[in-house]
């Protein structure tokens, strides 16, 4: 038997203490105290360490190892040390101690509490606390925020300095004042003091009563009140960034300068020969495009003629092949330059200079060289195109072209400026902050603010509640705005613009044997000339539909200025058509021209990273369930009357969330489904004849055709659903929830008590359940919900309708509380946009 004391895994204590050292690390003292010498200590005989020792001779190094008896092969167990062996160790021990504290008192190291005063722990103990009894208000105030105390600190300031000088206050106290204007560098906490101190006439408390004294402003205001108010807004520039034109001025100015999206640049590589676009090729005695484009028109085409036969306009029989036989004969002629009606004053590149942009560019003899590059496509950066190499060559282009701009402005020392941005309604976070980094350490003005594009167009209409239809070159945009916000829920961006419909009008001229039959849309001087087409020759109006007789110029700096003369018929309105039939576009099928579109393999890397969420890495760039429905399922056009009303009466919104736009939807689906969704997202269901009331239509890429309104007011009313045109369609929703609710309970009570639970259940509507004749009533019972689109006011360019509300609004004094300097934003960086944008960053 093992002894329960000294099992046979620990060290084995005889009754001497011999065999095996002490678990101490003192040494050990004999009978007298003094040290024994371990050469001096002997196995007693019956010791179990004497048992078949091994001689000295072995390999083992001289240990002893027991070996296993004759009597079963057990070890013998050890005599238990006796009491007095015990004593006489534990003796032992407190002697060694003894001398060993006295060695660390002699030695002046030991720790002796009632001496050195050193106490176990420095560390205090921490009671526990009641947490009913604390609170705390840290980020609950907007003072706790920093740069919110900094602008009221220097609204208080400015404040001040406008007492003084009304009040003619000394010299020196206004130029201290103007000094400490830039906070910065300045004490924020004694501001307050100062302002109390001095001149006591005017504290915080004066500048909270600031909105009445502006009221009481306006009844006995002086000239030079007057004039400090028209100044409001001339250190404000504001800009906004397209596709094809970059439109930027001060915030007081009537129009913006438009400058073309372009930059002319210095290459060492050799340009590969063009391709020819639109690609084309005769067949027999007519030019064919490709068949998915051909049947496309004849879509477009029949829509045109009922549409004709709708308002009673007659179609002259072979009206097509009496324009293509006369375009067919059509030779140019040579225009000598003395002649030329608007002769083209053609740049020829200096040695000196590395870059043009702007009109500049589009100037420019593009000599063996030189290349034109286009920086952003579709509301976006252009980082796909091959002509950049780097995001720093992007952005570098960007630079150039707006400080030309603000250079032909004579805007300088742009620290004293500040800039409002207007953003996308649908915008790419990696975008907005990009150019916000963009404007503040690279360009270098002083401040810097975010606006979408739908509030700054009703802030320029003069509307509160409006749907926003937004045409640009590359893209179409549709949002809802409520009371100066938009509707989230309502936005959608759609892929196609007014550089569709230049394409589509080439492609439909080249089929009618257009007499300049090289043309080249590539090429930046035919694409200019395609333009100019465009903007002469398309209409909406179906009184000029006919046989017409049209001539153009073309000039190129290389080539003598050629006149031609052509015959058109229907493709003046077909082209624009293409909002109304996307596919006519094509703009799955062939790049976007002048720039690039995303490649399909995806070999190249995105220049700029993409918005990711920092806690679960998932996309974060703002939704909308316009976009995500359009792009997921039906539209509400398409639909027949029992998927409509299921559609309406589903509440989960678990849509996959897909980036990018929509290629497919028609333009006047997309406003219904916008509407739709906003009027259900507002909650309130008069919205919806408000959205309908106020269509505002801007950009320049439909607002110039004559007759768009009518007929875009014709195509929503011929695929607007008779439910969605109802005014009682409030009553609809009710009773689609009646039925929701009702199934639900009796879906309850089908469960068994026993198998009850707190989950809640989830019932979808089937067909069979919707009572269609209950439902004919209530929609009879309403009106047909007008549609109105608004003109632009006071005949102002629409085009330029969205730069003018960015600059009302950047006079307003609620901008005050927008603007981002370059302290908040290398502090904060995109988190000041959260905190500063009065949408939803």
């Amino acid at each position: 038997m093992s002894d329960p004391i000294n099992p046979p895994t620990s060290p084995i204590y005889t009754e001497s203490g011999a065999g095996t050292p002490l678990p101490s690390s003192q040494p050990d003292y004999d009978h007298d105290g003094t040290e024994e010498e371990p050469s001096s200590k002997k196995l007693k005989p019956n010791s179990p360490g004497t048992e078949n020792e091994t001689p000295s001779g072995a390999n083992t190094g001289g240990a002893t190892t027991p070996q296993p008896s004759s009597s079963g092969g057990q070890q013998t167990a050890p005599k238990k040390s006796s009491a007095e062996a015990l004593k006489r160790r534990r003796e032992n021990r407190q002697r060694a101690a003894a001398a060993l504290a006295q060695n660390l008192k002699n030695s002046g190291v030991g720790r002796f509490e009632e001496e050195n005063g050193f106490g176990l722990t420095s560390v205090r103990t921490i009671p526990l606390i009641n947490q009913k009894n604390y609170f705390t208000e840290y980020l609950k105030k907007d003072e706790q925020v920093g740069f919110i105390r900094n602008w009221r600190f220097e609204r208080d300031l400015a404040t001040k300095l406008k007492k003084l000088k009304q009040s003619g206050g000394s010299l020196e106290e206004l130029k201290k004042l103007e000094e400490t204007k830039n906070f910065d560098d300045f004490d924020l906490k004694n501001i307050e003091n100062e302002l109390k101190s001095k001149n006591g006439g005017v504290t915080a408390v004066a500048v909270a009563d600031d909105d009445e004294e502006d009221d009481d402003e306006g009844e006995n205001e002086t000239e030079e009140v007057r004039q400090e108010k028209a100044r409001i807004g001339e250190d404000v520039v504001v800009l906004q960034p397209g596709s094809a034109f970059i439109r930027i001025g001060r915030a007081t100015d009537a129009v913006p300068r438009v400058i073309p999206n372009v930059i002319a640049v210095k290459t060492n590589q050799t340009s590969p020969e063009p391709e020819i676009l639109p690609q084309r090729h005769v067949d027999g005695d007519k030019v064919v495009i490709d068949d998915d484009f051909e049947q496309q028109r004849l879509a477009a085409s029949k829509d045109y003629r009922a549409r004709m036969r709708y308002y009673k306009r007659r179609i002259l029989p072979n009206s097509r092949e009496t324009a293509a036989n006369y375009n067919k004969k059509q030779e140019p002629e040579i225009i000598a330059d003395h002649n030329d009606p608007n002769k083209k004053e053609w740049i020829t590149p200096e040695p000196s200079r590395s870059y043009y942009t702007g009109e500049d560019a589009l100037a420019l003899k593009l000599e063996p060289g030189w290349k034109l590059r286009y920086p952003m496509i579709n509301s976006n950066f252009n980082e796909f195109c091959p002509e950049y190499k780097s995001r720093q060559d992007l952005l570098g282009d960007l630079v150039h072209i707006i400080e030309d701009a603000l250079q032909k402005m004579e805007i300088s020392q742009l620290a004293n400026f500040k800039i409002m941005l207007i953003i996308p309604d649908l915008y790419d976070k990696a975008y907005v902050e990009t150019w916000c980094d963009l404007l503040l350490r690279f360009i270098g003005f002083g401040k810097v603010g975010i606006l979408q594009e739908a509030v700054a167009a009703t802030f320029g209409a003069g509307a509160s509640t409006a749907c926003i239809v937004d045409v640009g070159a590359h893209t179409t945009k549709v949002s809802c705005v409520d009371e100066g916000m938009i509707v989230n829920d309502s936005r959608t961006l759609l892929n196609y613009g007014g550089d569709h419909i230049t394409e589509a009008f080439v492609k439909l001229m080249l089929e009618n044997w257009f007499p300049y039959r090289d043309i080249n849309v590539v090429n930046s001087y035919d694409w200019q000339l395609a333009q100019s087409l465009k903007e002469n020759f398309i209409t909406f109006q179906d009184a000029d539909i006919a046989v017409q007789l049209y001539n153009f110029y073309k000039r190129n700096p290389f080539k003598s200025t050629e006149k031609f003369e052509f015959k058109v018929f229907d493709e003046v309105m077909l082209a624009p058509m293409g909002l109304f039939f996307p596919g006519l576009f094509q703009s799955t099928n062939s790049p976007s021209l002048n720039s690039s579109t995303k490649p399909q393999n995806l070999t190249l890397k995105h220049f700029f990273p993409r918005a990711l969420d920092q806690y679960t890495g998932a996309p974060n760039n703002p939704s909308s369930k316009t976009q995500t429905k359009l792009r997921t399922s039906l539209n509400y056009c398409d639909m027949d009357e029992s998927q409509l009303l299921l559609k309406l009466a589903e509440s989960s919104d678990d849509e996959e969330v897909i980036d990018g736009p929509i290629n497919d939807v028609p333009l006047e689906k997309a406003i219904v489904e916008s509407i739709t969704n906003a009027t259900i997202a507002c909650g309130d269901f008069t919205k919806m004849k408000k959205f309908y009331d106020n269509i505002l239509v801007v950009g320049g890429g439909l607002s110039k055709i004559n007759g768009y309104d009518l007929i875009l007011t014709d195509r929503l009313n011929i695929w607007r659903p008779r439910i969605l045109s109802t005014s009682s369609f409030e009553s609809v929703i009710d009773y689609l929830k009646k039925l929701l609710t009702d199934a639900i309970s009796q879906a309850k009570e089908a469960i068994p008590a026993s198998e009850e639970t707190n989950q809640e259940v989830e019932i979808e509507l089937s067909p069979e359940s919707l009572d269609l004749n209950h439902i004919d009533q209530l929609v009879n019972q309403g009106s047909v919900l007008p549609i109105t689109i608004l003109p632009t006011p006071r005949e102002f360019d629409p085009s330029m309708l969205t730069w003018k509300g960015g600059s009302v609004y950047s006079r307003l004094k609620v901008v005050n509380e927008m603007w981002i300097n370059q302290k908040d934003w290398d502090l904060l960086g995109s988190r000041s946009l959260y905190y500063k944008s009065i949408f939803n960053y």
